[in-house]
């Protein structure tokens, strides 16, 4: 026997789409190292420290720390997350969770 859920009996969804996902611009991820102006200290997990410290030995030379760092507060500001509405690390986590897509690689 088929299962049906109440999605199948609303129907198809009408109107534009709430939201949608697209790729970032070239000019989205842009903060050098020559902008920065202000120091900030972060405490890190074990498994983040662990990617971060790869993330380095696999890059070049002239990526370090605070280059990764600049980089993901960049995508950050890209994120469409009503911050009014974020009370907690959890509630924080799940909104970013939702505003983003990540690219995997492909199964061979």
């Amino acid at each position: 026997m088929r299962r049906v859920s109440y999605q199948s009996v609303l129907g198809a969804p009408t109107g534009p789409p709430a939201s949608v996902y697209v790729r970032l611009g070239d000019d989205a991820i842009r903060t050098k190292r020559k902008d920065a102006r202000r120091e900030v200290t972060v405490a890190l997990s074990k498994p983040q420290t662990g990617w971060l410290k790869e993330a380095l030995a696999l890059s070049g030379p002239d990526i370090d720390e605070g280059a990764v760092i600049r980089a993901l507060v960049d995508l950050g500001t890209e994120l469409d997350i009503d911050w009014a509405v974020i009370a907690s690390g959890k509630s924080l986590r799940t909104a970013v969770r939702e505003s983003v897509m990540v690219r995997r690689r492909a199964a061979e």
